[in-house]
C-alpha cells in the first residue's frame, strides 16, 4: 500500500510573506491612532493679544494671631532651612501652623534671634544646652 503524499498545508515562504504583512498592517494602525490622536491635541491656537496682563492675586497677610495662637507665644519666624533638634520640629513656628508673614507682624510675632531664643526657647540642632 503506498501512502498519498498530501502538499503542504503551509510553505516557509508564505509564513514569511504573511507575517511580515501583519507587521506592516499594525504598524501602520499604530502610526494611523498615533497621528489621530495628535491631532486633537496640538492644534495650534492663538490667543489675542490684550492690552493689560492679567491680574495676579494680592497676598492676604494676618493683622493678628488666630484666637488659638494667642495665648501660646511667641511664634518665631525661623530662616530658610533652619532645624531644630528632636523629633517635633521647632516650636511655635510660624511659618510651618500659620502661614507667610506679612511686612508687619502680628502681635506675638517675632523674628528668630539666636542670642534671645536659643536654650530658652528651643534647642537648635548642633548647639548644646546647659
Amino acid at each position: 500500500m503506498k501512502v498519498r503524499e498530501s502538499p503542504p498545508i503551509c510553505d516557509s515562504v508564505d509564513m514569511f510573506r504573511a507575517a511580515r504583512l501583519s507587521t506592516i498592517v499594525a504598524a501602520a494602525i499604530v502610526v494611523a491612532c498615533g497621528l489621530t490622536a495628535c491631532a486633537g491635541t496640538t492644534a495650534f491656537q492663538t490667543v489675542p493679544p490684550s492690552a493689560t496682563p492679567p491680574a495676579s492675586p494680592t497676598p492676604t497677610y494676618l493683622s493678628e494671631l488666630p484666637e488659638w495662637a494667642r495665648t501660646s507665644g511667641p511664634w518665631l519666624i525661623y530662616p530658610d532651612g533652619f532645624r531644630c533638634s528632636g523629633t517635633e520640629g521647632c516650636p511655635n513656628d510660624y511659618r510651618a501652623l500659620i502661614g507667610e508673614p506679612g511686612p508687619i507682624l502680628p502681635e506675638g510675632v517675632e523674628y528668630y534671634d539666636p542670642e534671645k531664643h536659643d536654650c530658652v526657647v528651643l534647642h537648635p540642632l548642633g548647639t548644646t544646652c546647659r
